[in-house]
């Protein structure tokens, strides 16, 4: 029944439909042909809207034909007046905001900040400057701030007698030199590294023209031996020879040769001779960095016992990188990541670190792993109060002779390695100067003196006396800075190198001796002295309390 019912209504519909389709069709005729004039009736009147626009656009027309030339004829002197003073402006303007903005390479800055998963798809051969190694040091190029700073002190002292009992052989004339706390650039940890604060560093704590060319040859050899893709290879050394035996270890290998170049001040943002080479080694290292849920491993693909080396050593790097280049993010969110994955590696029983991530520590990957929170702690990186505690538990269980020596490991006897390496840790984690353990380590190295083979030893230990200054300083550095200088390679392809001497350097080889003594050279501006700068900070504090 209802099938009928919609059957009937549907074909009701359908005719209503054809009723109403054949009139409207007719209507349509009708209107088509009647004469145009008597389709519409009466003319529609426009809305309001396109009247007050036609008025507006009329006023406008009148404005622009009689008003404006007018107005221009009448007050010409003070429109002029107000172009000229606004074009003056806009110059000021713009010549300050030259001023004040960093002199930044973009090109490299973008690279670093988009690092791709293959840097050698980004980096071809022939984008890449030709560098080319000089048969001898007297070849050496260097860059202008070099060359005025060599100026200089060839002009301020004189090569210094390792055999004159003089006091002034045993530091450089600063007269003419302005106090450090005046240097406008960069401050506190990283204060020497400006191009100023190098320049009054290198004077004012015992550096030579001598020192500074070998810095800079060893930079320039080191530059020379970073691979294609922006790494170094331990074993890869340009065919000077004694290359190390980590063949598969580069993060490490890439990390130590980049502290050197951020130890002089070279960054990927500061334009110079070696920004391309830093900008491609950061570039690789955060290319080869692995996301976890500890932070951020460094660790790569890690040889033999030298993991945490690794990761300690690779977050320095990029803590003193991002410090030196405050605006870059990527760079300081790496560094953070970095530091945490080093507080969740640390031996919550001991305190220490050692190979592989919540071993039992030893002394010497400690030292790395403290080194790293201090560099995160100078660049305003927040580090756990109980990984600093933890820390400092570690250190007393390989203290000897209550504290002026340092084991290898728990129990064990003191070596001067160790001593320097905990002393220096020490220092950075808060004992002063006045303490009777630390005056007394301090006294055990410089009594032992540097060494001719072990550049472990020496870098560790020149930090501690370079933080100690006075007489103890000043005997250790005159000793130290002339023996680098005098056993640089000055000519070859390792020219600007150094031969392996330390006993515990075949793994690293020729770039491990290299990286080491460049950063010991480096001592004068890349951490500057912090017990001066606690002198110097309550000397202010006395002062300002008095007036």
């Amino acid at each position: 029944m209802a099938e009928q019912t919609d059957s009937s209504s549907d074909k009701q519909t359908g005719g209503d439909a054809r009723e109403v389709a054949d009139v409207g069709r007719s209507s349509a005729a009708s209107r088509l042909s009647q004469p145009p004039g008597r389709r519409t009736g009466r003319r529609r009147r426009p809305p309001a809207w396109a009247v007050s626009l036609a008025a507006r656009i009329a006023a406008l027309q009148q404005f622009f034909r009689t008003r404006l030339p007018e107005l221009l004829k009448n007050r010409r002197r003070e429109i002029s007046t107000v172009l000229i003073s606004f074009a003056v402006h806009l110059l000021i303007g713009l010549l300050f905001a030259a001023w004040m903005m960093p002199d930044v390479a973009t090109d490299g800055v973008l690279r670093l900040l988009g690092v791709a998963d293959d840097p050698s798809e980004d980096l071809q051969a022939d984008d890449i400057p030709q560098i080319v190694q000089p048969d001898s040091m007297q070849d050496l190029q260097v860059d202008s701030t070099m060359k005025q700073m060599l100026s200089e002190l060839d002009r301020g002292t004189q090569r210094m007698n390792l055999n004159s009992p003089r006091p002034e052989d045993l530091t450089l004339p600063v007269d003419d030199l302005q106090d450090l706390s005046e240097i406008p650039v960069m401050r506190g940890e990283f204060g020497g590294r400006s191009e100023a604060g190098r320049r009054a560093a290198v004077k004012k704590f015992g550096g030579s023209a001598d020192s500074e060319r070998a810095v800079n040859a060893g930079l320039t050899w080191l530059q020379k031996v970073q691979k294609q893709d922006g790494s170094w290879s331990f074993d890869e050394v340009g065919g000077a020879g004694q290359g190390g035996t980590l063949q598969a270890t580069p993060m490490g290998a890439t990390s130590l040769a980049l502290l050197t170049f951020l130890g002089g001040g070279h960054t990927h943002e500061i334009k110079g001779e070696y920004q391309e080479t830093v900008t491609r080694g950061l570039n690789w290292l955060l290319s080869k960095a692995e996301t976890t849920s500890s932070g951020l491993d460094l660790r790569g693909t890690a040889q033999g016992n030298s993991g945490l080396y690794v990761q300690g050593i690779a977050t320095i790097c990029l803590c003193e990188a991002a410090a030196l280049a405050p605006k870059d993010r990527t760079l300081k969110r790496a560094a953070t990541s970095a530091i945490r994955f080093v507080e969740r590696s640390q031996d919550r029983l001991g305190g220490g670190w050692r190979y592989t991530p919540n071993q039992p520590g030893d002394t010497s990957v400690t030292g790395w792993q403290i080194m790293a929170l201090q560099s995160a702690k100078a660049n305003r990186i927040s580090v756990a109060a109980d990984t600093m505690q933890d820390a400092r538990a570690f250190l007393r269980s390989v203290s000897v002779e209550n504290g002026a020596r340092y084991a290898y490991m728990p129990r064990g006897g003191p070596t001067d390695t160790m001593t320097a390496v905990g002393l220096l840790c020490q220092m950075y984690m808060g004992w002063r100067r006045d303490r009777p353990e630390l005056q007394a380590g301090v006294q055990h190295l410089a009594t032992v003196g540097p060494s001719r083979e072990n550049m472990y030893y020496n870098y560790y230990a020149t930090q501690v006396l370079h933080h100690w200054g006075g007489e103890l300083w000043e005997q250790w550095n005159l000793k130290m800075r002339e023996q680098l200088v005098t056993t640089q390679l000055r000519n070859g392809p390792g020219a600007g190198s150094w031969d392996v001497t330390d006993p515990h350097g075949n793994g690293g080889g020729r770039i491990y001796q290299t990286a080491l003594s460049v950063l010991t050279l480096e001592v004068y501006y890349r951490h500057l002295p912090m017990y001066r700068r606690l002198d110097e900070a309550a000397e202010k504090e006395a002062t300002a309390s008095k007036q």
